[in-house]
């Protein structure tokens, strides 16, 4: 029984174990094969041992004897895997030009295959080329054994060595006037089969010799190979050098450059980030860094990273038209580390609480140096931004600067569910702090406070019964000194108050008196990559409190997290990663664990009959506007293949913009 080759070795000896084919002999034997007669002696009445295994594994695969010819791809899956081969094919086109004109009029053709048995090239007599195509055998047809039978192509690439098939040993009827000799193809580098090179003609032209010739033409195409691959890997290079920094060794970063097979052409200092250091990964040049089954894009790089990745940068390489390859950017986590070895995340804690203020974005590094000096002045302050942004969080922080006692005694009046009983009855003992408080403790120290929140929520008698205590108390200070104790308000609330007051909602003069400094929370969604950081923290909180290992968040689920717009803010996310960390199957969280309501809200699908629903006039030009869009990335996808970052960078949007986009108007769903 013949054992296919581990695809290690280099070309053995050609399968000729009997030089001589009985054609008579041969179309008996497989007569008595299809009638299931005789069958542990087919092999001893003079069928090869290769081409009888190849008759049992096409016949376990369900090939027809009568086929008449091979099966054929779409021009689309022809073009896409001559650009998948485009190496090999580059690789043989001199060959192949230099060898299809001494086969001008020898009646015999040569034949360029994947390594899957699809054709990629023809060359040779043309009548017989005309002949070849009424079976199939040009460009496109499919010539593995489990779709055209037993063949020269099938079966050397099946058997891992140069083969001939002659006649009647073609397992299919379609096949048996012809005569082909094949050898595999294999990567120089890493000795894998990447395709085959077939010499086919009519039963005319068999020679012993075929199978030799087809080995021989197999090996001066691995050498141009490696020959075009070294030149590729070089012109990488010198197009990486000076916009990535290789000599980074020093600096604790490390850089890889792999071709466009995933295959490392450089490395410096990899091996000492955790992803790689005894990970089983080798390191050295042409061993395989990542498994790139979906081509050489940002995603597919992103998506074969381990998820503890350190990955910074991606920098693909465009090499006459056509990425080649890519430079990766491993940089070490930098800022303090804590002393369980997890980096501490930026932002700012509260004296006193154990709370802290999660970023580093620049919208909330604004918002806390300007709580940090509102903190430090004596005017009331009103914090304003959407619901579960955190403005306690913020009222605490301004608090605990402003008056030493304040972080242990933090008590908001609740303004949503207050009587005018409980304001004057809650806000007397303030009024009698506000009369003992003495004037020589300064400024900002021991002076009263008083917390409102939800204050854009007090009915309108309340607000003038606020108004009227606010008055009093800042009467009675001005009696007792004009420079001593005061109090400091600080109000809390979801709504802009301005538009209260335009909308005749809210009395402008208790504004005010409430809000001398306007501090604004930015939303979530505004705060960039501290939306990770805040899922970060959150995450280490519930993994303490339930002794549970962290979650480990995929690209897919940041991505998510990146592009949602947070309705509920902070609050919100800290739901989301509580409900992962009991839901969550394990430990490591893709987009598909994450809550149905999050990613149905991420996008706005079309009504299920996959028309547009009726709509008022005023909306038509919306609809319109859609499909234009929709035709516009469907067409943007189709001529760049479907490279996500090709067409993000050519429609001048996101990657993350175009995934929302590609999913709402459901393009290339069936």
């Amino acid at each position: 029984m013949i054992r296919r080759m581990d695809g290690r070795s280099g070309h053995a000896q050609p399968l000729l174990d009997r030089p001589e084919v009985d054609q008579k002999q041969t179309s008996r034997a497989w007569k008595r094969f299809l009638e299931g007669r005789d069958l542990a002696n087919i092999s001893a009445t003079g069928v090869r041992p290769v081409i009888y295994g190849s008759w049992v594994r096409s016949s376990s695969v369900g090939i027809k004897p009568e086929q008449y010819a091979a099966p054929t791809l779409d021009g689309r899956a022809v073009s896409r895997s001559k650009h998948d081969n485009t190496d090999l094919h580059n690789a043989t086109r001199n060959s192949l030009v230099q060898i299809g004109k001494l086969l001008a009029g020898a009646e015999a053709i040569l034949i360029l295959t994947d390594r899957d048995g699809v054709i990629l090239d023809t060359v040779g007599d043309g009548s017989t080329l005309d002949k070849a195509s009424r079976i199939n055998l040009r460009v496109g047809g499919i010539w593995s054994e489990d779709a055209s039978g037993t063949n020269g192509i099938g079966t050397a690439l099946w058997a891992g060595q140069p083969v001939f098939v002659h006649g009647e040993e073609h397992f299919c009827e379609g096949m048996k006037a012809w005569s082909c000799a094949a050898a595999p193809i294999r990567d120089p580098v890493d000795r894998t089969i990447i395709g085959a090179i077939n010499l086919s003609g009519l039963t005319s032209i068999f020679q012993k010799h075929n199978a030799a010739f087809a080995a021989s033409a197999a090996s001066e195409i691995e050498i141009a190979l490696e020959r075009e691959r070294s030149l590729t890997n070089m012109r990488l290079m010198e197009a990486i050098i000076g916009t990535v920094p290789i000599q980074s060794g020093s600096s604790g970063e490390g850089i890889a450059v792999i071709d466009r097979f995933g295959r490392l052409i450089f490395n410096r200092n990899c091996e000492t980030f955790p992803q790689f250091a005894g990970g089983g990964t080798a390191m050295h040049n042409g061993a395989r860094l990542l498994n790139l089954r979906a081509g050489l894009t940002e995603d597919s790089i992103l998506g074969a990273l381990p998820a503890d990745h350190a990955c910074q940068e991606i920098r693909l390489i465009d090499l006459d038209g056509a990425i080649k390859g890519a430079a990766l950017v491993f940089k070490p986590r930098r800022g303090p580390v804590s002393r369980s070895g997890a980096q501490v995340l930026p932002g700012v804690e509260i004296p006193g609480t154990g709370l802290k203020i999660v970023g580093r974005s620049e919208a909330i590094t604004e918002v806390l140096d300007a709580a940090d000096r509102l903190a430090r002045g004596e005017g009331s302050i009103l914090i304003e931004g959407q619901t579960g942004v955190g403005k306690q969080l913020f009222a605490r922080l301004i608090l605990s600067r402003m008056a030493p006692g304040a972080r242990h005694g933090f008590a908001p009046i609740n303004c949503a569910a207050i009587s005018r009983g409980d304001i004057e009855a809650g806000l007397a003992a303030l009024q009698k702090a506000c009369s003992a408080a003495s004037p020589a403790s300064g400024p900002g120290q021991q002076m009263p406070l008083l917390v409102l929140d939800e204050i854009g929520e007090l009915s309108a008698e309340l607000q003038a019964c606020l108004l009227r205590i606010l008055e009093d108390w800042t009467n009675m200070a001005d009696e007792v000194d004009a420079g001593g104790a005061r109090f400091r308000s600080v109000s809390l609330t979801n709504r802009v108050m301005l538009d209260e007051i335009a909308q005749r909602r809210f009395r402008s003069d208790l504004y005010y008196r409430l809000g001398a400094f306007t501090l604004t929370i930015p939303p979530l969604k505004d705060r960039g990559e501290d939306i990770l950081l805040i899922a970060e923290h959150y995450n280490r909180l519930l993994s303490k409190s339930s002794g549970r290992d962290p979650l480990i968040l995929r690209f897919d689920a940041q991505e998510a997290l990146l592009t949602y717009d947070w309705p509920g803010n902070v609050r919100e996310m800290r739901n989301v990663i509580s409900g992962l960390h009991v839901m969550a199957k394990n430990r490591t969280v893709g987009y598909i664990d994450l809550p149905r309501e999050l990613v149905r809200r991420q996008v706005a699908p079309l009504p299920s009959n996959g028309q547009t629903e009726a709509s008022p006039a005023g909306d038509k030009a919306t609809l319109a506007l859609r499909d234009v869009e929709s035709r516009m990335i469907q067409d943007a996808l189709a001529a760049n293949d479907g490279n996500i970052s090709r067409v993000a960078t050519l429609l001048g949007i996101s990657r993350p913009t175009l995934y929302r986009k590609i999913q709402r108007y459901r393009l290339g769903q069936s």
